[in-house]
């Protein structure tokens, strides 16, 4: 995913993929979470007052089958590094002893 903190607009902006295409726009958290959907798949994610609070991530991850996790890392990379584009890859989660014996 790409991930830009915009730090005169304030706002996170996600990208996953090259798709520029969407067929809907779902607005979340009240306005402050926008995301560019396609064929159910969220494509964008445009978090606003990003610098205030990263928990609507949390909603959008609920809503569209998202890491939340990941989404947070990327978000903390990009707040870290203003007005620059950073590409970060979130591997799957390794189990962890107590979820592999419960497998």
């Amino acid at each position: 995913m790409k991930v830009d903190y915009d730090s005169e607009g304030r706002s996170l902006l996600f990208e996953f993929g090259d798709a520029e295409d969407y067929d809907r726009v779902k607005e979340l958290s009240g306005g402050e979470c926008i995301v560019w959907v396609l064929a159910d798949r969220a494509v964008s994610i445009q978090l606003l007052s990003a610098d205030r609070d990263i928990a609507a991530l949390d909603e959008a991850a609920e809503n569209f089958d998202l890491d939340a996790e990941g989404l947070k890392a990327a978000a903390h990379a990009a707040l870290a590094a203003p007005d620059r584009e950073i590409t970060i890859e979130i591997g799957q989660k390794r189990l962890i002893e107590t979820e592999a014996r419960a497998a």
